[in-house]
């Protein structure tokens, strides 16, 4: 039976996004064990991408990174007041930038993947593991671009020199670092939580003929290859 999709599809939308707005202010969204902190607000976001297409893992990134500037203006993230008296546009760039680029490519290999692994498992696996993955390389990256050279984190910088040697002045090696293990916990939290439910709402979405409002870039080469398979 032909359902309303349009309904079923902005209510997980609209439920994704409520997810992302409560795990943003509460505590919720964070898993602290010991010094090691891990973010959970990406699994949302590759929720969205991932059963919505690329499009809508740009909005929900979108969404991800007014949360993570109002986070930083406000100063519930207290880095965010120090950096943001250097450069705002910097601030904003790496607030939005890797989030919205996360959400996409996301949802762009998870189109591209869904012509091999039917299913979906696979696919829910990777996913979910890229989301991390991508969002820490193109947030770091935006980081050390903007500022590396603060007096606030080269401080940091030094006390790694200090520490480490002379190859923490580097701001690639400083990131590998900095991120240590908590970026390691972080990813297979978020994949091993994140592709489960990846999978599962993939799943109810095509029992229930559930279908994205937003274009598949690979759709068509992927009802092609199910109608040659028939």
């Amino acid at each position: 039976m032909k359902r309303n999709n349009t309904i079923y599809a902005i209510t997980i939308m609209a439920l994704m996004i409520a997810i992302m707005l409560i795990m943003g202010f509460t505590p919720l969204g964070t898993i602290q064990a010991g010094v090691i902190t891990i973010t959970l607000l990406g699994i949302p976001v590759a929720i969205c991408a991932c059963v919505f297409g690329p499009y809508m893992g740009l909005i929900a990134g979108t969404i991800w990174g007014t949360i993570s500037l109002i986070q930083g203006v406000t100063g519930i993230d207290p880095l965010g007041p120090v950096l943001m008296q250097y450069s705002l546009i910097g601030l904003i760039v790496t607030c939005y930038i890797p989030r919205m680029l996360a959400g996409f490519l996301v949802g762009l290999i998870f189109d591209a993947n869904r012509l091999w692994d039917k299913k979906g498992r696979a696919n829910a696996i990777i996913c979910s593991l890229l989301i991390s993955i991508f969002n820490t390389a193109f947030f770091m990256t935006s980081f050390c671009l903007f500022f590396f050279n603060v007096p606030e984190v080269q401080s940091g910088v030094q006390a790694m020199v200090g520490k480490y040697g002379s190859i923490a002045a580097n701001p690639f090696f400083y990131v590998i670092l900095a991120i240590g293990i908590n970026f390691l916990v972080e990813v297979l939290v978020n994949g091993f939580i994140g592709s489960a439910c990846i999978f599962g709402i993939n799943l109810a979405s095509r029992k229930m003929n559930v279908t994205s409002p937003f274009p598949h870039f690979f759709e068509r080469k992927k009802l092609n290859t199910e109608t040659s398979d028939r």
